[in-house]
Parts: structure tokens; C-alpha cells; sequence
């Protein structure tokens, strides 16, 4: 009897051993040479700030349509080519307003904003990540944005003037940065359901923000593996930017959702959602100012990216 309860015993371990073994998922992206891949971004955003007592609300839609080109992979590393086939920018501020849609033909190119979209369209940039998804390297980008800033080459006070907002905004390293939002990063070891892992970004422009992050491996149904996060984000001690002659230091602090659903083939994304809510002061800094003016903010953004 204590013979038979030992091999039960036995059995039953094997079986659970055997079952842990099999729901081991190793998550990584698995791309063809040769294939496109698309992601489809829509990002609606609320700004609030309190400037001397009055209430002020800007809001921003962001939107836009990239393609990932494989070109080559060793060991595991993709190389590939990154276009953007489509941009949307549209903001809604008591000051001024900007509303850019590169598929209207009909779009005005004479706002700089509106310029600098509609000359990042069709543009092709090397990139290289791994099979984690992690954004190694972004190429390209900043020779482009050199060139946008000699379009402004007859008129020497905007070419000094965009200059300055273009390397406050734009380079090949933020661009990796935000390239490596869009991106799922799995975690290095195999994993179960129900299992999870950390994940930190940080992105440089035009805000520089610090992401803790935890990912949850809820299942996998069928082809679709089916993810789950939260976070937390900062700005971190001493952070600022300039623009416009003046300096805003930036203290800033909030938390992160996030749902995603995964191609199981691929690992490439097919739906994602992340909602994220910042809030504190900004002081802003300026030579002109007797003092440093300190603006309560609150910055509310949900975003969605979709497979093309």
C-alpha cells in the first residue's frame, strides 16, 4: 500500500513537472527578412495647468502609421528599415491651434509644426533591435531633420529657430526611445501564465521621463497571447528642458496602464493600450522673470497602437 502511495506520489510530480515544463513560453519577436510590418498609432492627450490662477486646457491628438522593414537579422538582432507612411498631429489650445493630417492633400505646410510632419513622411531610417524587442539604435533621423533645417535656409531667423526646436525635440536617440514605447519588451527567461517581469524606460524628448514598469503574462488562446501592466513614471531630480529662451524644471510623477494582445507567431503586436496620468509642477524659468513662476499640471494620455 505505501508502495502504491509512493508511485502515485510520484506519478503526480512527474505530471506537474511535465505541465510546468510545457506552459513555459518563451516571448520573443520572430520576423521574416524581407517582411513589413506595421503599427498603427492614435494617442488622444489632455493637458491641464493652473498659469496665475487661470485655468488652461490643451489637447493633443497624435497619430501616425509606421512600417518595419526586415532587412537582415544575426544571431538576434534585427536590422530593418522604418518609414512613417502617415502622420496626424492636431492641437486644441487657447493660444493657437494646429491640425495636420498628412493624408489630407490639401494640408497647410506653412505652419513649421505642420512642415516638419509632412517632411518626416515616406523618409526611411535604419533601426536595430533585438528579439526581445529592445531598440538598439535609430539612424538617419537626425541627418533628416539637418536637411528640414536648411529648407528654412532663405529665411535665416526661422533656419536659427528651428534649429533650436529641432534638437530639443528630435534625434536618433529619442527616436529610438519612442520607437522602443511602441515595442513589447518580453523578459530574458521563459514564462508561465500568471507570471510577470519588470521593464525601465526612459525617454529623453520632449519630456524626460523614467517608466517603472511590470508586465503580466495573463495566457495564451490560440494565436493571441494576451498581456497586462502597470507602472509608475517620473521626471526625476533636477529635470528640465529649454525652449524658447526659457527653462522649464519639470517635477512630475504618475502611474501607467496597460493591455496588450500579441501575434504568438510573430510576437509583433496587435493591439495595444497604455493610459497614463502625470501630474505636479512645472517652474518655469526665464531671464525676462523676476522669479521662477511655478504651473500645477496634470497631463492625461491614452494610447492606442494597432497591427496594420
Amino acid at each position: 500500500m505505501n508502495r502504491q502511495r509512493q508511485t502515485i506520489g510520484l506519478i503526480a510530480m512527474m505530471m506537474l513537472c511535465t505541465f510546468s515544463m510545457v506552459a513555459q513560453t518563451k516571448l520573443r519577436y520572430n520576423l521574416k527578412t524581407g517582411q513589413k510590418y506595421g503599427l498603427n498609432q492614435l494617442s488622444e492627450q489632455e493637458i491641464k495647468q493652473d498659469i496665475m490662477g487661470m485655468s488652461q486646457v490643451i489637447k493633443n491628438t497624435i497619430g501616425g502609421e509606421i512600417f518595419v522593414t526586415i532587412t537582415d537579422k544575426k544571431a538576434d538582432v534585427y536590422s530593418s528599415d522604418i518609414t512613417f507612411s502617415a502622420l496626424r498631429f492636431k492641437m486644441e489650445s487657447p493660444m493657437f491651434s494646429v491640425d495636420y493630417n498628412s493624408k489630407d492633400s490639401n494640408a497647410d505646410l506653412t505652419n513649421p509644426i505642420a512642415k516638419a510632419l509632412g517632411f518626416m513622411v515616406g523618409k526611411v531610417f535604419a533601426m536595430k533591435f533585438n528579439d526581445r524587442g529592445e531598440v538598439l539604435e535609430v539612424t538617419g533621423f537626425q541627418a533628416m531633420m539637418d536637411d528640414l533645417a536648411k529648407s528654412y535656409a532663405d529665411d535665416p531667423s526661422t533656419l536659427g529657430q528651428m534649429k533650436q526646436t529641432l534638437a530639443q525635440q528630435f534625434d536618433d536617440e529619442s527616436l529610438a526611445k519612442s520607437i522602443g514605447m511602441m515595442l513589447v519588451v518580453y523578459p530574458e527567461d521563459k514564462i508561465k501564465a500568471g507570471a510577470s517581469w519588470t521593464h525601465t524606460n526612459q525617454s529623453l524628448k520632449p519630456l524626460p521621463l523614467t517608466s517603472n514598469n511590470e508586465y503580466a503574462f495573463d495566457g495564451k488562446t490560440g494565436d493571441v497571447i494576451e498581456l497586462t501592466g502597470t507602472g509608475s513614471s517620473a521626471t526625476g531630480e533636477n529635470a528640465s528642458m529649454k525652449q524658447g529662451g526659457m527653462t522649464q524644471h519639470l517635477d512630475l510623477k504618475g502611474g501607467m496602464k496597460y493591455t496588450a494582445k500579441i501575434d504568438a507567431n510573430t510576437g509583433w503586436p496587435k493591439e495595444v493600450t497604455q493610459e497614463q496620468i502625470l501630474e505636479g509642477t512645472v517652474a518655469v524659468e526665464s531671464p525676462q522673470m523676476p522669479a521662477p513662476m511655478e504651473i500645477p499640471m496634470s497631463i492625461k494620455s491614452v494610447t492606442k497602437y494597432t497591427a496594420l
